[in-house]
């Protein structure tokens, strides 16, 4: 991810950005580290909400595998998104924040160019299995697979009307048209 300036620009690496959040340097500032860089992360709309609210009741019942919710993965390439959700195989540490997930999903009103070209790609370098992009604005969910180093393989978009195949075993299908009930775009 190249900055959008000409002016110099100082990168971080993951143990220099882990040290700052320590020091609470961060505390209140909205971002990520994505490809070295601080990017500020949009602000929580009430549809981007209710989304994330709705799939956490939905991915909450498997209980085989560790929920969390906004919370940090250490991916290459210095970075340390924070997606609305993944799935892991197991209990995470208290000392380190995970390196890769079973399933990765950000939940996109307002991000939709960094949630595919620059999560995305990160997600697929870590070994992400599955990474859903839920598109608000377009009532749609992007389901990702077949990571690489170069990116996912395959990306299928479900709209409205079709239902996203459950990545893992003890999770339901999810139902697009249910997702998006009452929710504006």
């Amino acid at each position: 991810m190249a900055p959008a300036t000409t002016l110099p620009v100082h990168r971080l690496d993951v143990g220099t950005y882990n040290r700052m959040v320590a020091t609470g340097a961060l505390d209140g500032q909205p971002v990520e580290l994505l490809d070295g860089i601080l990017v500020e992360v949009s602000p929580t709309s009430p549809t981007h909400a209710a989304a994330v609210d709705r799939l956490t009741r939905h991915l909450s019942v498997a209980r085989r595998w560790w929920l969390r919710v906004r919370s940090p993965l250490e991916v290459p390439s210095e970075s340390v998104p924070e997606p609305d959700l993944a799935l892991l195989a197991g209990e995470p540490s208290p000392h380190r924040h995970p390196t890769t997930a079973l399933l990765a999903i950000e939940v996109s009103v307002s991000s939709h160019m960094i949630d595919r070209n620059v999560k995305a790609p990160l997600y697929a370098r870590a070994g992400v299995p599955a990474y859903w992009i839920v598109d608000v604005p377009g009532r749609a969910v992007e389901a990702h697979s077949e990571p690489s180093p170069d990116g996912y393989r395959k990306c299928h978009t479900y709209p409205e009307g079709e239902t996203v195949p459950a990545p893992l075993e003890g999770i339901d299908d999810l139902d697009v048209r249910a997702l998006f009930a009452g929710i504006d775009g």
